[in-house]
């Protein structure tokens, strides 16, 4: 049977290595690569079913298990015996010699090693040694099983290879076929009690297809991604479930790979970078696949939101959206959720730069997330504040014209509501005041300045102080011309910016004395 007890049943319904950076799948060898990138057109998919199984593992003792059993059924079986007695001797052979034990979870290297199997492996070893006899045989998947069946003078035998006393010739009737799956414990008689055999023949056993070599070589990929799953190995059973896919895609296959994502995306003891690997291989198999597609979508906010609290971690994260958006389907939500990514990215780099004091570069990508959302008023007001912030900075290392155009460009867009603009438009006066020199000759260009910083900002307590300086400065140059008229008028318009700075009421005091 295909499956990983009762926490897997539904995914692992059949009988049951480091990644790079750019997310490919990795083999153990060359031949692997090549059979399942390009299985049509490698001489491997040429090899009986449990020889595929071997070349995609690592189990050195493999190939000598295979010769030795090979070669023990040839000195028992004839050339003149029909298919069904060769069959049959086949059967009979592998439950007394090599299926000794069945579990649930056996691998290929089980088998070899513990003579421990399951409908997978045992399968597949008896088709392979069927096909070595020039055997016809068929093998078969349910939406819980695997079996095989031969054919015997046009007629189909059903070997049911979990069942070691009438798996040959099995009668796979509804009742025989329930209590198979209830006795290697796939479904509970709890289960059977609850939902009855009808409605559980048709879950688990009516949908029967034919398969191939390389869908039963999927199954056992598929089979050991869940293992390894199971075990927080999650960088094989990526792999694995990769190569499953590539091999069979299907919608099981898509589910369990959805089960493995959501379980090693939410390990909270797995580092944000192990994560980022493992969703960069998941994108092998994302292109076409929705199910997929969605689930990797799902599981990239917390992903980014992880990777984004250190700066190294920047260029990994815009690369990480990159890839994909370019390997992805695309939808109305996926569209929407990469939109919402992207929008939160760029607010963090906005904002990293804005604590370095980087305020041009926390512009442009305040900017880019304000494109993506330009509705948005949290974003709209972060905007303001680190545009008004850079027009500030650029004041104050002389570029005033600059500033000017920056800020004033800003206040036409946001004419109201938005204080920091104002203050950032009056300081930005204020620091290019400031260069000017306080002369008589120079009140064309401060006057009108300072009248326009107070039609701004009327309360702002630097203009107030500013002012105050520039009309003093001003008043007693005239006053020391003897224009003590004009001193006075300099000195009343200062009032009307500060009405109560002690300097210009004492100027104000002496020009009223000398007048008097």
């Amino acid at each position: 049977m295909k499956n990983l007890g009762l926490l897997l049943l539904v995914l692992l319904f059949f009988c049951t290595t480091a990644v790079s950076a750019q997310g490919q799948i990795n083999f153990i060898s060359d031949s692997e690569r090549s059979f399942v990138t390009d299985f049509e057109n490698s001489s491997l998919k040429d090899l009986p079913s449990f020889k595929q199984f071997l070349a995609t593992s690592e189990i050195s003792s493999g190939e000598s298990f295979y010769s030795t059993h090979l070669a023990t059924l040839r000195s028992k079986i004839r050339d003149r015996d029909s298919d069904k007695k060769k069959a049959e001797t086949i059967f009979k052979y592998l439950h007394d010699e090599v299926f000794l034990q069945y579990e649930l979870n056996a691998l290929v290297s089980d088998l070899s090693e513990r003579w421990t199997y399951n409908c997978v492996t045992a399968t597949s070893f008896f088709v392979s040694m069927a096909e070595e006899f020039g055997i016809p045989f068929q093998i078969y998947e349910t939406p819980a099983h695997v079996y095989a069946s031969i054919r015997h003078r046009n007629e189909e035998v059903i070997v049911e290879l979990t069942a070691p006393k009438d798996g040959f010739d099995f009668s796979s009737n509804m009742e025989s076929l329930l209590q198979t799956l209830v006795d290697n414990k796939l479904i509970s008689r709890d289960e059977l009690a609850e939902k009855g055999a009808e409605q559980l023949y048709q879950e688990y056993v009516a949908k029967t297809i034919p398969i191939s070599k390389k869908q039963l070589l999927a199954i056992q990929y598929h089979n050991d991604a869940l293992i390894k799953a199971s075990g927080e190995n999650y960088e094989e059973a990526y792999d694995q479930m990769n190569k499953a896919i590539k091999l069979y895609p299907n919608d099981t296959f898509s589910e369990a790979f959805k089960y493995i994502v959501t379980i090693s995306q939410l390990n909270f003891t797995l580092e944000a970078d192990k994560k980022y690997l493992l969703i960069s291989k998941l994108l092998e198999s994302t292109k076409n696949d929705s199910t997929l597609t969605y689930s990797l979508v799902n599981h990239l906010g917390e992903l980014i939101e992880d990777l984004l609290k250190f700066e190294e971690n920047f260029d990994l994260v815009n690369e990480l959206l990159q890839n994909v958006e370019t390997n992805v389907i695309s939808d109305t939500f996926i569209r929407s959720k990469l939109n919402e990514y992207y929008v939160y990215m760029y607010t963090v780099f906005a904002q990293n730069s804005s604590l370095k004091g980087e305020t041009l570069e926390a512009k442009r990508n305040i900017e880019k997330a304000l494109t993506l959302s330009p509705d948005n008023s949290r974003l709209t007001t972060y905007y303001i504040s680190v545009t008004s912030n850079h027009a500030t900075k650029l004041s104050q290392i002389g570029l005033f014209e600059t500033a000017r155009s920056t800020i004033d460009e800003l206040a036409a867009n946001y004419p109201a509501g938005y204080p920091i603009i104002k203050e950032a438009r009056v300081q930005i006066i204020l620091d290019a005041l400031v260069s000017i020199p306080k002369v008589i000759e120079n009140e064309s260009k401060l006057v009108p300045e300072l009248e326009l910083a107070y039609s701004i900002q009327p309360d702002n307590i630097y203009l107030k102080s500013f002012s105050a300086t520039v009309f003093h400065e001003l008043a007693m140059q005239q006053v020391r011309r003897s224009n003590y008229q004009k001193a006075k008028n300099l000195i009343l318009d200062g009032l009307k910016y500060n009405s109560s700075d002690p300097t210009l009421l004492s100027d104000l005091k002496l020009i009223n004395e000398i007048l008097e």
